[in-house]
């Protein structure tokens, strides 16, 4: 009998030692271990027009007046095709419209003077409307060749190839007595202000329209300022585009190299990540000390391995060591060691 009640009492004092045993860990506040890394990614220069100029009609090289690294104004004459055929069209059309307007001269008099004999009573309804009937026709047959003429213009005018935008010529493919057909590509002109920077990172990272970062080329910075986040995901790289302009000094488009930034969020180390499953979900975190308990605080879009941002409080406890083995709601006891 005294054997029993011995050992209920001590399985009651085991239990009750259990239920008060605590976990030692190390803990420290956010501020002591949170940082602001320094992130990099492949960025390119990019003009915003970047064009290769052809002919649209097609027609012998007369002349090329520009060579490859010339630097042109917008509306600089580039390349001067043989107009004579398209001029002597040009000429033909014109010609026939003013025939028409010597003919629609002649029957406007004829129908003016037709309408006043029909008011005089010399002249039938008839007669009257047969005048106004040629008129009618002859104004639409004008209306048709002013077109006419409007295309043959057209037409003179593409056999001049004109610079679209103030640029440098990078290439040229354009040969004197050359055969230019239409849609062949003549020379490219590339635009050297306001180029872009395009640079592709991971969707995790988070950025600020108007922030500002720096694109490292040949070891030399360049300030450029974030102009947009394309809200697409790149399903292949898994990295989402940025755009970039330059508030300052330009690099020369087609210029490859890193873009620089801090990041804006505090980040906490790698080595400090645990996976605890909520639910039926296994999710990334911390262990956090709350009134001498343990607490699981998950982490959005935290990776193993890196470092991850954290919009904990300064003062939040984050369990360094002993954070494998605590678990979520255990009471535990804080040494203070330094991770």
């Amino acid at each position: 009998m005294l054997t029993s009640r011995l050992l209920v009492t001590l399985a009651t004092l085991l239990l009750t030692l259990n239920a008060r045993a605590e976990t030692p860990v190390s803990a420290q506040p956010v501020s002591e271990l949170a940082f602001f890394p320094e992130f990099s990614a492949p960025a390119e220069v990019i003009s915003k027009q970047d064009a290769f100029l052809s002919a649209q009609i097609s027609a012998q090289i007369e002349s090329i007046n520009v060579e490859v690294g010339d630097q042109v104004e917008a509306g600089d004459t580039l390349v001067e095709l043989d107009c004579s055929i398209y001029q002597a069209q040009l000429n033909t059309q014109s010609a026939s419209l003013g025939e028409i307007d010597v003919q629609l001269s002649l029957a406007s008099d004829q129908y003016r003077r037709a309408k006043r004999l029909n008011e005089a009573g010399n002249l039938g309804e008839e007669g009257l409307q047969q005048r106004a009937t040629q008129l009618e026709a002859l104004q639409a047959r004008r209306v048709v060749q002013e077109q006419q003429v409007k295309v043959a213009q057209i037409s003179v005018d593409r056999c001049v190839v004109s610079a679209p935008f103030a640029g440098v010529v990078t290439e040229r493919a354009a040969q004197l007595g050359a055969l230019a057909a239409p849609g062949s590509p003549l020379m490219r002109l590339v635009q050297l202000a306001d180029a872009e920077l395009s640079a592709r990172v991971p969707p995790t990272q988070t950025f600020v329209a108007g922030q500002m970062l720096n694109f490292d080329y040949l070891n030399r910075d360049y300030s450029a300022q974030l102009r947009v986040v394309l809200p697409v995901v790149d399903s292949r790289q898994r990295t989402q585009e940025l755009r970039l302009t330059f508030p300052d000094q330009i690099p020369p488009p087609g210029a490859a190299g890193r873009l620089l930034w801090q990041a804006s969020q505090p980040h906490l180390p790698a080595e400090l990540l645990v996976r605890r499953q909520q639910g039926e979900v296994w999710k990334l975190g911390v262990m956090v000390v709350m009134d001498g308990t343990a607490v699981f605080y998950p982490t959005e879009n935290a990776i193993e391995g890196q470092p991850f941002a954290t919009d904990l409080p300064d003062d939040a406890l984050i369990i360094t060591q002993g954070r494998l083995l605590a678990r979520e709601g255990e009471a535990v006891s804080v040494r203070g060691d330094a991770l």
